[in-house]
């Protein structure tokens, strides 16, 4: 009964402030679009990033007339580090039909020697694929002595980190400008309707009715404009991704992807801002001002 009597209110709440209603929702369902849109964005930014990072390697020249013992041993050397993933050894061999399949030139027709060095290519595993902890296994291979160099891209990798920080902050903090409008504008359309019904709010008070009672039919507003911004956001956004977006030709675009329980989770962000809104706005207006 108390609840169909708040729900009733609530309704009553939209008829009454139809602009203002009009406006909280449509910000607030502009607001979850462009929040929706950061994350799948950043999301697959992220996914990029990954495979970019995973295809950097570092590689390790090894010294002339080492053994297959000792290069056997050194491989296991390597492989023990923290940072190591994978280890793969090229023979000068190898490195002369490599050379050969991206130059398209035989190093024998250049040269009457394979000048060559043979070497270890070392794949870090996925926590260490940053320029510190790059850096960190470059100081312990730089200190056995039968390698004579070691090589990573080192600038590639730095400009994909800031690049990708700068990216996160902006995102970040349009996410949380966002919020905070959908918000504020949640909150002064809480209070028109607290204003409308300020004489039954006062009759309520005199009675006893609780602060509980009086707010809920107010947070329920609140949540169902963030339901409403919430359905009507994730269903563009579905359009956009799963029927739109997978017609396009550009490769790019078409393998989009969405992080798992993103359209749940946007709704529920919807009802949060929603019931926060409504929540600071009747706290604040109905506890002090309509007392006084």
């Amino acid at each position: 009964m108390r609840f169909r009597y708040a729900f009733r209110e609530a309704m009553s709440g939209f008829k009454r402030s139809k602009l203002s209603t009009f406006a909280s929702i449509f910000v607030l369902f502009i607001s979850l679009l462009s929040m929706g849109t950061f994350v799948i964005v950043g999301y697959n930014v992220n996914r990029l990033v990954k495979m970019v990072k995973e295809k950097i390697e570092i590689e390790v020249f090894i010294k002339e007339g080492l053994t297959s013992a000792q290069i056997d041993s050194l491989k296991k050397i390597v492989k023990s580090f923290d940072e190591v993933e994978d280890v793969i050894y090229i023979s000068k061999e190898e490195a002369a039909r490599i050379f050969e399949s991206e130059f398209g030139e035989n190093i024998f027709n250049l040269l009457d020697f394979n000048p060559l060095p043979a070497s270890f290519r070392i794949k870090l595993k996925e926590r260490f694929r940053t320029s510190h902890g790059v850096e960190s296994l470059i100081g312990k291979l730089r200190k056995i002595r039968d390698f004579e160099d070691v090589k990573y891209r080192r600038l590639l990798l730095r400009i994909i980190e800031r690049r990708f920080q700068i990216l996160s902050w902006a995102f970040l903090g349009g996410g949380v400008l966002l919020s905070l409008i959908s918000v504020l504008l949640i909150v002064n359309t809480i209070r028109l309707s607290i204003y409308a019904k300020r004489k039954l709010i006062k009759i309520m008070q005199l009675v006893g009715a609780t602060r509980g009672f009086i707010m809920l039919p107010f947070l329920i507003q609140g949540l169902l404009q963030g339901l409403i911004a919430g359905i009507l956001s994730t269903m563009l956004i579905y359009m956009i991704v799963k029927v739109i977006i997978p017609q396009l030709p550009d490769d790019v675009l078409s393998s989009v992807n969405v992080p798992n329980l993103f359209f749940p989770a946007l709704v529920s962000t919807g009802l949060v801002l929603g019931f926060v809104g409504s929540w600071i706005s009747a706290r604040k207006y109905i506890t002090y001002k309509l007392i006084s």
